[in-house]
């Protein structure tokens, strides 16, 4: 199976301009909640309900490229709903540095947008007048963008760190700095590596391009995930986070701590703060420290 239609994945001047502003107003007008069926028939208002592929999509492009995302929800920001606060190291860095030194909290809307939240956006795209980039050419797909409240203000504290605004688009910032790499091929390359490993049969090319066989194979995925997740070879760092962490290796760390007599109410996959609790009461009746954070020396004593 092959798509016709040539890579404009990482082009990155002549990209459709999206008004931020009114699709984040958009997307935040509707109720949350985990889609249980394909993308093509998800609601297409919030973006989070393709919550669990999304977090397979972002697990598979660290596989892809090592450390091209990095999260900097531990920074002092506040995020948006369907924000995954996802951005190179070098970019996080130099966000820090702003945040110091201008001591308040950075307000995010958006951040990086992962190729099942654009293809929400993009079917969504005629029950509004305002443009829709097709998905893998958004820059909210290059993991180089964010939306942030009060730009004006912030402006100062970013010059010279490698974050730019981008002209008519007011809450928008690109970083081209050192370590700025467009993450756009790799955003759709991670999408069709998932499909062909779950379904071996019924291929596509993996080349990072975007086109009518990946489109179709995209919508015809299941919001919460694939089956064989991107987790399985290489296990995860499992923690309480924003967006929450959503997924089989979720279920199976709850499953595992109920057994082990901790209170979970449910194996829903969802690393709420109950989870949270019960890792931390597990990790102190280990001897381990309790941080809430699942890494390899408390996956060894819970296994």
């Amino acid at each position: 199976m092959s798509d016709s239609i040539s890579n404009i994945s990482y082009q990155s001047d002549d990209s459709v301009i999206e008004p931020c502003l009114e699709i984040h107003e958009f997307e935040e007008s509707a109720p949350r909640a985990s889609f249980s069926g394909l993308v093509k028939n998800a609601p297409r208002a919030n973006t989070s309900v393709v919550n669990g592929l999304s977090q397979q999509l972002i697990y598979q492009i660290n596989l892809i490229v090592p450390d091209a995302l990095v999260s900097f929800d531990d920074l002092d920001v506040k995020l948006g709903d369907a924000a995954y606060p996802f951005v190179p190291p070098a970019a996080k860095l130099a966000l820090q540095e702003a945040i110091e030194r201008r001591g308040i909290t950075l307000v995010v809307n958006s951040a990086y947008r992962t190729l099942a939240q654009q293809m929400l956006l993009y079917n969504g795209r005629f029950q509004n007048s305002n443009p829709v980039a097709a998905p893998g050419t958004s820059n909210h797909q290059s993991g180089l963008a964010l939306d942030i409240e009060d730009r004006a203000g912030w402006l100062p504290f970013l010059q010279g760190s490698g974050w730019q605004l981008l002209p008519n688009d007011p809450p928008h910032i690109d970083y081209r700095g050192t370590g700025a790499r467009d993450l756009r091929k790799e955003t759709i390359l991670a999408f069709q590596q998932l499909w062909n490993k779950n379904h071996p049969n019924e291929k596509i090319d993996d080349d990072g391009r975007w086109g009518p066989e990946t489109e179709s194979c995209l919508n015809h995925s299941p919001a919460m995930g694939f089956d064989i997740a991107p987790w399985d070879d290489k296990p995860r760092i499992l923690r309480l986070s924003k967006p929450l962490m959503e997924g089989s290796d979720v279920r199976k760390l709850q499953e595992k701590l109920r057994v082990a007599g901790f209170a979970i109410s449910v194996a829903d996959g969802v690393f709420g703060s109950g989870t949270d609790k019960a890792v931390k009461e597990f990790q102190q009746n280990k001897g381990l420290v309790a941080d809430g954070i699942v890494g390899s020396k408390t996956f060894e004593q819970i296994a």
